[in-house]
């Protein structure tokens, strides 16, 4: 049974609903499909486009036709994708009720046809990293379409992409077990709790209470890899008091050194808890933390000074995470 991608699926159930044939955009790119118009943009001349559609080597229906002899499916749609150095018929057929890619160069008459399906995939990928194999998902809207093989060798998870078309090696990635800095060093406290990993070891003190002000970097992520927050991207640390954080925080930086840096694994009853911190952390959402602890037990900053004619300001939906503090 062959794997397909979520968003493979997705498309081809929009397909179902209305199939489309839509020409291309003179400004270069990937044409959108119909419904999905780039109102950045003015149509195209008609007629440098027609003039331009006539120095191809294949029409659209010369095009559709060599998709159907090759792959023995019904085409459901064709659309004009302009590269840097070239322009392709991208064709989407429906062949034994699965989704298949054609890709014909519009010059030349160049076919690219997706030609391994998962179980050639597996064997291309076991070949290059032997080892247990894992999930195994496609890519095969990519240029050039892949297959993607999770497999676990040697300890360590390896994400091998096979290309689609001939069975090449695209790339093989050793996948870290969690996000962030990669590091090979044992995972330190107990299941349940606050879990760390001590990326760098520090020199100075460490804060002498959990009343005290310190400062950090930090970079925050979901367990899926997505960063949500980065001090080190806003290109500043930040200052707060240690009791004035989720709880994650106050157990896992307390203890560090200055100039230590640590990875923190924070469960979400020590996080944002049951409701997480829509939209950016998800109901019970354990979170990675890299901190690093830049400076301890300052004196706390003056209190600005209040202006109550200014509204407050609003976090834009979908922007970043506030800083970690509130209990969850």
């Amino acid at each position: 049974m062959q794997v397909l991608s979520k968003r493979l699926v997705g498309m081809f159930a929009a397909l179902c609903a209305c199939s489309f044939v839509s020409l291309a955009n003179d400004q270069g790119g990937t044409v959108a499909p119909a419904g999905d118009v780039d109102y950045s943009q003015l149509p195209p001349d008609p007629k440098t486009l027609e003039v331009e559609l006539g120095t191809f080597k294949l029409d659209a229906a010369a095009a559709m036709k060599a998709a159907v002899d090759a792959t023995g499916g019904k085409v459901m749609s064709l659309r004009i994708v302009k590269g840097k150095d070239k322009v392709d018929y991208e064709i989407l057929c429906f062949q034994n009720g699965l989704p298949v890619r054609v890709l014909i160069d519009a010059k030349t008459g160049e076919m690219r046809i997706p030609k391994l399906d998962a179980l050639a995939a597996v064997v291309a990928a076991s070949a290059k990293v032997p080892g247990k194999v894992g999930n195994v998902d496609s890519d095969l809207l990519a240029d050039p379409p892949t297959w993607k093989v999770s497999v676990f060798a040697g300890g360590k998870s390896h994400l091998v992409s096979v290309n689609a078309v001939d069975g090449t090696i695209v790339s093989d990635q050793v996948a870290a077990q969690l996000p962030g800095d990669a590091t090979d060093a044992p995972m330190q406290g107990e299941f349940g709790g606050v879990q760390w990993i001590v990326l760098q070891e520090g020199t100075g003190a460490t804060p002498k209470g959990t009343d005290s002000m310190v400062k950090v970097n930090y970079s925050g992520y979901l367990v899926d890899g997505k960063k949500f927050d980065s001090s080190i991207e806003r290109g500043k640390p930040i200052e707060f008091r240690l009791d004035r954080v989720i709880k994650g925080w106050t157990q896992g930086v307390q203890p560090m050194k200055i100039g230590e840096k640590r990875k923190l694994i924070i469960p979400w009853s020590l996080a944002y808890g049951e409701q997480g911190r829509p939209p950016v952390i998800p109901p019970k959402a354990t979170l990675v933390f890299d901190v690093e602890l830049v400076d301890a037990d300052m004196a706390p900053p003056a209190p600005k000074t209040p202006m109550p004619t200014m509204p407050p300001t609003a976090t834009p939906a979908g922007g970043s995470a506030p800083p970690p503090n509130g209990g969850g």
